[in-house]
């Protein structure tokens, strides 16, 4: 979407969407991939284990969650015991949000592995 914010999965017209359709752009980049990967099985994340897990710097790492924090999708705040660190969290939006992607990646690649699956089958 171009402001940035989860896209919604479904077809206007109540027809068959895609799964690759419903794979939100804001969630695919692989490093925004990485850190909600990180964040989906916890409560929060604290910064610097998030940049241990993803391998990206700290600028990278700074402009990925202020994006994800513009659209919603996680919500960054100060450290109870530390004072100095952040901690990140996914919103009940970002999470929810974030396993329709896991749903439709999912069907993605379970089509991709049929028998018959790709664009040879289309001709």
């Amino acid at each position: 979407m171009p402001d940035g914010s989860p896209s919604e999965s479904g077809d206007a017209a109540g027809g068959s969407v895609s799964p690759a359709s419903a794979l939100d752009p804001l969630f695919h980049e692989p490093a925004r991939l990485a850190v909600l990967s990180a964040l989906s099985p916890a409560e929060y994340v604290d910064v610097s284990t998030l940049l241990r897990l993803t391998g990206v710097s700290k600028s990278a790492l700074s402009k990925h969650l202020s994006m994800l924090a513009g659209a919603g999708v996680v919500s960054v705040s100060q450290s109870a015991s530390d004072k100095r660190g952040r901690r990140v969290a996914l919103t009940p939006l970002g999470r929810a949000s974030f396993t329709a992607y896991l749903a439709a990646l999912t069907a993605l690649v379970r089509d991709a592995q049929r028998p018959g699956a790709g664009a040879s089958s289309l001709s």
